[in-house]
């Protein structure tokens, strides 16, 4: 039987698909005009310093000097914040001899009379520019600020020095509309950027919910609220609007230009290295008809978030796409399922997508299908699967028209280094309870020390959806957890390994997340003896205790839908989002750095199970304040 590919072409690169790179557009304009009205007057003799020049970054400045030396080093630090890291970095290649503005970056916002900032900028031969300055307080929270998007109220159960974690800061993407937001060691906001309030200029808003840094220092992102400038003029029946606006902006806030793109990139943007181009699970809405799938709940219409796409960042036109809706079976039913977005047949829920760099596989997490793939990059040809084997022969006829058998993995039993004998109903039930990936998020790369293109290393969220195909029997909240694991894909002997994991007794129910959420493993400071994980158990839920603490029954997204229903569950009482952010030592198996984020305050469902319109984290970074 034929393996299932697809690759195509859907741009002819004019502009009447994706209309591409906009760079003569209102926050562009404005941005330019602020930027080149702030140097314009710098001479000799002239310094000045402004603290959040666009508008959109409070906790940032602009220097503006004539410049002499090509390094400089900006200094920040705090001395009256209690053990507030300082934060430096050095500049080089500058232009001589001309008025230059530089980001100054990493203040502390603004909490007594006391609480200021002192820069300084330096050279090999001394001081070239310093001060002090101060900013605002940091946004309210919702009980402080009367709002539903509030900044989070943040517990810290443990801090760290810099000799255990180093001088990189943790990036947090909070949604609903809420901000992106970095952390440093000690707990402080040292930069943060908000969606920006429907009563503000469009122009000032941000996306947080889905962002990525790029290679060159620039930011890029999407969001459901980034709908005032493009709207498709062809669009569908049924279709959402919003993530068809990819901003592009800077640590300063300010914007560079805004992609315009026909099909939603809801999920997963990440850079191609070298190739200036954007690889991105597209939210592709096809003409399918609900009758030309499995008749269930899920198959409402025309399908969504299944096509891997590859965006030109010079021209914002698209290279490339891979359609899943070939590729993978679109008859097999999706376990979990998401009703969130009416009239959508949200099949297979493709929400990572990277390229790996030995074996130039597209390797993708499709979280309905509850499985992760590798396809082809030059023939779009599918080439394995990751997942419980369970339905794969499903069609509308009957009959299979791939051998879906020869595209699974086997996978191998940690504890005996022998494969699951998947006939035997124990051993399936425990690969399908400790083995397999449910529902999960953020694959990501783990380069290995020596190059091999039989061997594919692979991190991943394991969310754990019901952790079985059989909705009856899954596994409740309560009684679950969310797991950051590794897994090694050996393509020659089609087997599949895991090989180490972490949140199942150490995290348990409390950072049980039900959707989002991000595992980064890495080696601190590239030494292999010092292995740690920054983890984002992004989308934990909890309920109302009474006692108004954070320690109520762990939930999940939608009862009967995400997860089987806990019995003790009240469906319509009050919760409150909750994202875990942790780096932990995984040779002590214990965190390094923890914090806890809420809302702070206890919402209803209104009349709706559908919880995730509170506080989650879809994605988190430990990286550097400057690129």
């Amino acid at each position: 039987m034929a393996i299932p590919a697809h690759i195509g072409q859907r741009d002819p690169g004019d502009g009447s698909y994706n209309p591409g790179l906009q760079t003569d557009i209102e926050p562009v304009i404005r941005d330019n005009q602020i930027y080149n009205e702030f140097i314009s007057d710098i001479t000799e003799n002239t310094q000045k310093l402004h603290v959040d020049l666009f508008g959109r970054s409070p906790l940032t400045a602009m220097a503006g000097f004539w410049n002499k030396h090509p390094e400089l080093t900006v200094t920040v630090e705090a001395p009256h914040v209690a053990d507030a890291p300082i934060i430096t970095h050095t500049y080089t290649d500058l232009p001589l001899d001309q008025a230059i503005a530089l980001p100054v970056l990493g203040f502390l916002a603004q909490e007594s009379e006391y609480t200021d900032n002192n820069f300084t900028i330096t050279s090999s031969e001394g001081v070239v520019m310093s001060g002090g300055t101060s900013t605002k307080p940091l946004p309210g929270t919702d009980p402080q600020s009367n709002s539903e998007n509030g900044f989070p109220e943040v517990q810290i159960l443990k801090t760290a020095e810099q000799g255990s974690v180093g001088d990189d800061l943790y990036f947090v993407m909070l949604s609903e509309r809420r901000a992106n937001i970095a952390y440093d060691r000690k707990g402080n906001v040292r930069w943060f950027v908000r969606a920006g309030d429907v009563d503000e200029d469009p122009a000032l808003w941000l996306p947080v919910f889905n962002t990525v840094r790029l290679s060159d220092g620039t930011f890029i992102g999407c969001d459901d609220h980034l709908q005032h400038y493009y709207t498709p003029s062809d669009l569908k029946e049924n279709e959402p609007l919003g993530q068809r606006e990819l901003w592009r902006f800077d640590a300063t806030g300010r914007v560079i230009g805004i992609y315009f793109i026909r099909d939603r990139a809801h999920h997963s943007l990440i850079e191609l290295p070298g190739e200036n181009a954007l690889l991105y699970a597209s939210d592709y809405i096809s003409t399918r008809n609900a009758s030309d799938g499995p008749v269930n709940e899920a198959n409402q219409g025309p399908s969504a978030e299944d096509c891997i796409a590859i965006l030109d960042l010079e021209t914002g036109y698209e290279k490339v796409y891979y359609d899943l809706r070939v590729i993978m079976n679109f008859w097999r039913l999706p376990v979990p399922i998401d009703l969130s977005v009416p009239h959508i047949n949200d099949w297979i829920h493709l929400n990572q997508v990277y390229l790996d760099s030995d074996t130039n596989l597209l390797m993708g997490s499709c979280r309905h299908q509850s499985a992760v793939i590798g396809i082809d990059r030059a023939t779009g040809a599918l080439r394995f699967i990751s997942g419980n084997h369970d339905d794969w022969q499903e069609t509308e006829s009957g009959a299979p028209t791939t051998d879906w058998s020869d595209l699974l993995l086997t996978p191998i039993n940690p504890d005996t280094d022998q494969p699951y004998d998947l006939s035997n109903p124990d051993q399936k039930a425990a690969a399908d309870q400790t083995f397999w990936t449910w529902g999960q998020h953020n694959i990501q790369e783990i380069v290995k020390s020596t190059s091999n293109q039989d061997v594919i290393e692979f991190s991943v969220f394991n969310n754990g959806n019901y952790r079985t195909r059989n909705k009856a029997a899954g596994v409740i909240a309560s009684e679950n957890a969310s797991r950051c694991a590794r897994y090694q894909v050996t393509l020659s002997s089609r087997e599949v390994r895991k090989l180490e994991e972490y949140g199942e007794t150490e995290v348990g129910s409390d950072g049980y997340s039900s959707y989002v959420s991000t595992a980064s493993f890495f080696n601190h400071e590239g030494d292999p003896s010092l292995p740690r994980l920054f983890a984002n158990f992004g989308g934990s839920i909890f309920q109302e205790n009474g006692g108004g603490t954070d320690t109520g029954l762990p939930l999940t997204l939608m009862p009967g839908e995400s997860d089987r229903q806990d019995p003790n569950e009240v469906v319509d009482g009050n919760y409150q989002g909750r994202t875990i952010l942790q780096e932990v030592d995984l040779n002590t198996r214990s965190p390094l750095f923890d914090i806890r984020l809420t809302s702070g305050s206890f919402k209803s469902p209104e009349g709706e199970t559908i919880r995730r319109a509170e506080l989650y984290a879809f994605r988190a970074y430990k990286m550097p304040l400057y690129s």
